[in-house]
């Protein structure tokens, strides 16, 4: 079983409120497979980020798919602003035929410097867990992983960084 900790960093700046919230995969895990020849070797490749928008009084959400598409709920307004937002994507290195299942950990509190906090909720997976390892090593196979942030009013979360983290575990059956 392999679990990965991951922690997220927003913040706000400027007149209105910018959020990037990027995840960071701890270790660094190695290119081979010593040891155990059916062990499974999980390599963050990309950040999960949620990009810039900006909250109105009531809040809403921000929702990155497996895809990267992000959408808003409530009264969040995306911007534009070339602050990127993808999905978390990763890559699962194993012998063909290892059934891997992806278990998404709680809900991550992000705690805000200036106060207040938000949630996020890790989302589901394509490809849809449990999935089966169909690449050779040294070959990779691709997950890629979306998310949503709940956002309150500017109250609850005012400008600053918001940091925390969450957890999702690679499981070999």
């Amino acid at each position: 079983m392999k679990i990965l900790k991951i922690d997220i960093k927003i913040f706000f700046t400027g007149l209105f409120t910018l959020l990037l919230v990027q995840a960071f995969s701890q270790g660094t895990p190695t290119d081979s497979l010593p040891g155990d020849p059916a062990r499974i070797t999980v390599y963050a490749v990309q950040n999960l980020r949620f990009g810039a928008f900006t909250q109105g009084a009531v809040g809403g959400s921000v929702i990155l798919s497996t895809t990267g598409i992000r959408t808003v709920t409530g009264d969040v307004i995306q911007l534009n602003m070339g602050i990127p937002y993808s999905e978390a994507i990763f890559e699962v290195e194993g012998i063909v035929g290892t059934v891997v299942s992806i278990y998404n950990g709680p809900n991550a509190t992000l705690t805000g410097s200036n106060g207040g906090s938000m949630s996020m909720t890790i989302g589901s997976s394509s490809p849809a867990s449990p999935f089966v390892i169909s690449v050779q090593p040294p070959g990779r196979t691709q997950i890629n992983i979306g998310g949503t942030l709940h956002v309150g009013s500017p109250a609850a979360n005012p400008p600053g960084t918001y940091t925390g983290t969450f957890y999702i575990t690679f499981n070999q059956e």
